[in-house]
């Protein structure tokens, strides 16, 4: 296993981007899997890359108790964006205390999250997501903002607007300058909540803002992920605002997308609108 926060450290270190690094050799993509552990580059790549790291191979390789729980969380990362839940929990169970403060975070992040949805004891989970930014504070990685990003989840889900409105106003200030590249997923997920409270609030234009950033970092990266759910968004949009047209091809994009990844809550409800609005779904 090959330890990515040395590659980081290192790379940082001497002052290089991920782009600076995988000039010529990989994809700025494949530094940053490598850097959050989630994959391990063909020999030919890591060599050159060690290279112009100057680093060994023996500087890189580790196999011990932090190197098994990034497998965990990697595993329990993937069952938690297909919402198996249950998988994740299952998952963590294998998961080794550990000093290390970022795998702590992950994993407390995940096991609240996961057992949120399961359970629906939305107390328990805003006591857990308010534990983990106690235990981390003042820091603001992904997923300290992800737990905030929660907290406004978990309050509307008990209708208390007002607290929900606060978490979501500042998971958005907390997430203004995060590099989105570092967590795709994670990132995207953010803004398909931020953009679903400010339609949820009227506020269209930031709606359209976030979502739209939303898409393009999807594009950009090849993930389907939300896509469905941002283009939903739009077409609510656009249908409060008149555009009907407008909102009738972002709800055809979205059912499309929806169906393809399994996304069943946000189908149903594209359908419904199709069906009102006349349009052939099955030939689409």
């Amino acid at each position: 296993m090959i330890d990515g926060n040395k590659i980081k450290e290192t790379r940082k270190k001497i002052g290089l981007s991920q782009s600076d690094l995988a000039k010529d050799i990989t994809t700025q993509g494949t530094i940053s899997s490598l850097e959050r552990n989630s994959t391990s580059p063909g020999s030919t790549i890591l060599v050159k890359l060690l290279n112009r790291l100057d680093l060994k191979l023996s500087d890189v390789v580790i196999n011990d108790i932090a190197t098994e729980n990034d497998q965990i969380l990697i595993k329990a990362d993937h069952f938690s964006m297909n919402y198996k839940y249950q998988e994740v929990v299952n998952s963590l169970k294998d998961f080794q205390q550990t000093d290390d403060k970022d795998q702590q975070t992950h994993y407390q992040f995940l096991k609240t999250d996961a057992e949120m949805w399961l359970t629906k004891n939305f107390d328990d989970a805003i006591f857990g997501f308010n534990q983990l930014l106690l235990l981390h504070e003042g820091t603001s990685d992904i997923f300290t903002i992800l737990a905030t990003c929660e907290l406004g989840v978990a309050y509307s889900q008990k209708d208390d607007i007002e607290k929900s409105n606060f978490y979501f106003e500042q998971t958005a200030s907390l997430f203004k300058n995060y590099n989105t590249d570092n967590d795709i997923f994670w990132s995207l997920l953010i803004y398909d909540n931020l953009g679903m409270y400010y339609a949820n609030n009227d506020s269209f234009e930031k709606c359209i803002e976030t979502t739209t950033s939303g898409l393009n970092l999807a594009k950009q990266n090849g993930r389907s992920y939300f896509v469905g759910s941002f283009y939903y968004l739009l077409s609510e949009v656009a249908e409060q605002q008149d555009k009907q047209s407008e909102a009738i091809q972002y709800m055809i994009q979205a059912y499309s997308f929806t169906k393809f990844m399994g996304n069943h809550l946000v189908e149903q409800k594209a359908l419904v609108f199709l069906k009102k609005n006349g349009i052939d779904y099955l030939n689409l």
